[in-house]
């Protein structure tokens, strides 16, 4: 929605992009993102132009413009949340004792980021197979989170752990 709105408004892009390198430039003052080219934006680009050295003139010409651009995409690696990694199997709906497979190694990892943070959780080795302690594991995962307790890993399991998980993430 960002995106689009602000391609339908350049005053608002520059906005937007300032406001984005602001974040790693904090020379560079926030604007707020109206769409008009206000006082406070034409502030901005003018700090902007004295910090990146470009003729200061407050008006967002082509090397300014260019300049931006550059400088928020060399940013943007900053700002951005990184991307999710979509991990479980499309092919499988559950993970069970005994079974062995790359994805078992993240939910061991996973497991064992709520035995950090949660003294009550079980330790689970990693090693990349569905063993009696993953079992022991997810089960109790599944009693604590008032999911069905058979410890088979599958997707409702597996997303209310990913939930959670993300969830306590944000305390960390």
């Amino acid at each position: 929605m960002k995106n689009r709105l602000a391609a339908a408004n350049p005053v608002l892009e520059i906005q937007l992009y300032l406001n984005d390198i602001a974040q790693v430039h904090p020379e560079i003052p926030l604007v707020y993102p109206t769409g008009r080219y206000d006082d406070r934006t034409r502030n901005a680009v003018t700090e902007f132009q004295k910090f990146f050295s470009l003729p200061v003139t407050g008006v967002v010409d082509l090397e300014t413009w260019n300049k931006i651009l550059s400088e928020h995409k060399r940013c943007s690696h900053c700002i951005n949340t990184p991307s999710t990694v979509a991990c479980f199997p499309s092919n499988i709906t559950e993970f069970k004792l005994g079974d062995q497979n790359n994805f078992i190694y993240i939910l061991q990892i996973v497991l064992n980021n709520f035995k950090r943070k949660y003294v009550n959780y079980v330790e689970v080795p990693i090693t990349g197979i569905f063993d009696e302690k993953t079992e022991e594991a997810v089960k109790q995962f599944q009693r604590m989170s008032d999911l069905p307790v058979t410890g088979v890993l599958d997707r409702e399991t597996w997303n209310t752990l990913n939930l959670i998980n993300s969830t306590c993430r944000l305390y960390d």
